[in-house]
């Protein structure tokens, strides 16, 4: 059997929001700014692979919690200890008429094994909020208040845990719908785990799978914003003019603003929000004239030269090609191979770079600059939805954000090899090529620095 949680409170508190929440579903139940949106009573589970441990069962909100509270203490229900009101209440006309709504809360009471209580912390604990906790105390049943709008800080926040803890209620949870950390959640499980000891290795077991599960999401967004780096520092444009024409200039930012954009759809699909949940100010893009890195290390290994021992250095090279292609024709690379040794392959590689010089046509690529906004816009979405509460309602507003030159200096190796690898840009790496798991891993860096 699942541990049932039933989901209490005022109407517009967000009960229904942190149902959505805990189950990371943007589209559970109905959520708005207007009050009694909630008219009904809805369940559902969370699971472990296909093993309810959990039943949450979202309810309407209390609307006149004070008519409640006076005519449960009138007759004939006064005459009723504990929880033995709530049957006769709720076969009662008052159930079918005035207390229509707080009729629907009182029949789950007698079915659930805690009751979530959530506050908005943005009010007093008004009269109307302590004969709510007095009527559902009356059900002998744990309590375990949620303070919802907890982000910020509330000048409530004092009275309402004096409140509560008047009414011995001391195990109370910041829980923030919107703006959502995991570790709160974590402190709700374990709460949870200390009322139902029964249950605390199935509890324990959820808690794992959740952080898991976490974890598991924000690798794979790291993976994801390595992917669009890679393929946006290899990404060229050939045109007959430097700087480009009008159309070969917009050609190219469009490609890039694509490339962004299926990152963040696919970003948006991980995280289980809507397209409507990021408003993106477009990408400002600044290309720069693309040229064959001869000193990179790599390129001179493709050619057959140890660094370390050779002679011939990336110097010479440069010469060689620089002698050889004067004049000559699209048959450079043959001539240039053979003169240093290096076969057709690795001639062939260097053929965009014979080319711009012998025709005098050039590659656009990114610079370095809008690679780093890049990859600055890409960890704020990350940081942002992988603290996003899915009962959110205000979109995330992607802009151009400032550079950060430490992360510039970390990740800047890694594209300077790609803008070298043009076929790169339209094959996707192996997540454990170097150049792919070396970008993945400093972005994590810089979220785990980002948390701490």
């Amino acid at each position: 059997m699942s541990i049932a949680l039933l989901v209490v409170g005022h109407a517009n508190t967000g009960k229904t929001s942190l149902v959505r929440t805990l189950l990371r579903k943007h589209d559970f139940g109905q959520v708005s700014n207007q009050a009694g949106t909630t008219r009904h009573v809805e369940s559902v589970k969370i699971k472990i692979g296909q093993h309810s441990i959990i039943t949450l069962t979202d309810t309407p909100g209390f609307e006149d919690s004070v008519g409640l509270w006076q005519a449960r203490h009138s007759a004939p229900f006064s005459d009723h200890q504990g929880a033995d009101w709530l049957l006769p209440f709720c076969d009662s006309p008052l159930a079918q008429s005035d207390f229509e709504q707080e009729a629907k809360i009182l029949k789950q009471l007698t079915h659930t094994d805690i009751i979530l209580y959530v506050i908005d912390l943005r009010q007093a604990p008004l009269g109307k909020y302590l004969d709510e906790l007095d009527l559902l105390a009356s059900a002998n049943k744990p309590i375990v208040p949620i303070l919802n709008f907890s982000a910020t800080a509330s000048p409530h926040a004092d009275a309402w845990r004096k409140v509560l803890a008047e009414r011995h209620l001391h195990a109370v949870i910041k829980y923030d719908t919107v703006a959502f950390y995991f570790e709160d959640e974590k402190r709700l499980y374990q709460s949870i785990q200390s009322l139902m000891p029964d249950k605390y290795d199935a509890i324990k077991q959820l808690i794992q799978s959740r952080e898991d599960a976490a974890k598991l999401r924000r690798s794979m967004a790291c993976n994801l914003l390595a992917e669009l780096i890679i393929k946006a520092a290899s990404t060229r444009l050939e045109c007959s003019h430097y700087p480009p024409e009008a159309e070969d200039s917009n050609r190219f930012e469009n490609s890039i603003r694509t490339l962004e954009n299926h990152f963040m759809e696919q970003l948006l699909r991980l995280y289980e929000f809507r397209q409507e949940d990021l408003i993106a100010t477009p990408l400002a893009i600044k290309n720069d004239r693309w040229q064959q890195d001869i000193f990179a290390t790599d390129t001179l290994k493709e050619w057959g030269i140890d660094t370390g021992t050779s002679a011939l250095t990336g110097a010479a090279i440069g010469a060689g090609i620089d002698v050889m292609s004067a004049g000559l024709t699209l048959g450079t690379a043959t001539t240039i191979g053979a003169f240093l040794g290096a076969t057709w392959k690795t001639g062939q590689h260097y053929k965009d770079t014979l080319k711009s010089k012998i025709t005098k046509r050039h590659h656009l690529c990114l610079d370095s600059a809008t690679l780093t906004l890049l990859s600055v816009r890409g960890l704020s979405a990350i940081q942002h939805f992988h603290q996003r509460g899915h009962a959110a309602q205000d979109a995330f507003q992607l802009s151009n954000l400032p550079s950060d030159s430490g992360l510039v200096d970390r990740i800047k190796p890694y594209w300077k090899q790609a803008q070298q690898h043009p076929e790169w840009s339209t094959h996707a790496l192996p997540d454990e090529h170097p150049s792919k798991l070396g970008i993945k891993r400093q972005f994590e860096d810089v979220l785990d620095l980002a948390t701490t």
